[in-house]
């Protein structure tokens, strides 16, 4: 790629890649053997940094502008259906029903309601106590990893009332995670 691969996402015959400083690249692999670039989004100069693809739609977590909406109905021309600007750093996102759950560096976590694409509106959010770098929702709770702070469980049965259910403190810095089952896997730096 020509930027740094920030995250990836897979939808049907395509790999959706947060590429740095250049955007949004989408990837036909069809062929796994021979991947092909099928279309791009620019966001110079800001970095995309995290990615989720739901529908037609690639959501797009681009620092300090915030999340962006991508109609990707069209591979070869993606195009640009709105975007929301989080008041933090926006690192990574994770759509589940009508819902963008942005994790937003020191702002914590910002849930954007996306029923229409075209017209994002703030649904609530929680200020974490540590830097939002990753996010997962299963379920009605969204899990942070936040950085020293480690994992942040917060309840957002009521999108515009997060509370927070729980947390643990990992031995390093919280980068990433992802649930399954009764097990939360969080990427620790250096631990």
């Amino acid at each position: 790629t020509t930027g740094y691969a920030n995250d990836v996402y897979v939808a049907g015959s395509y790999a959706y890649v947060a590429c740095g400083d250049a955007g949004l690249l989408i990837i036909n692999i069809s062929n796994p053997a021979n991947p092909t670039l099928a279309g791009s989004y620019n966001t110079f100069p800001n970095i995309a940094t995290g990615v989720y693809v739901a529908g037609a739609y690639a959501y797009v977590a681009e620092d300090v502008s915030g999340l962006l909406i991508i109609n990707c109905s069209d591979p070869a021309n993606p195009i640009l259906a709105d975007s929301y600007n989080t008041p933090g750093t926006a690192y990574n996102v994770y759509v589940a029903g009508s819902y963008a759950y942005v994790a937003d560096e020191y702002l914590g976590l910002q849930i954007i309601d996306i029923t229409n694409p075209a017209d994002p509106t703030l649904a609530g959010s929680y200020d974490t106590p540590g830097y939002a770098s990753g996010v997962y929702v299963a379920g009605s709770y969204v899990y942070v990893a936040d950085e020293a702070l480690g994992l942040q469980i917060i309840n957002c049965s009521d999108p515009a009332k997060p509370i927070l259910a729980g947390s643990y403190n990992t031995p390093s810095t919280a980068y990433g995670v992802y649930v399954t089952g009764s097990y939360v896997y969080v990427a620790d730096y250096d631990s």
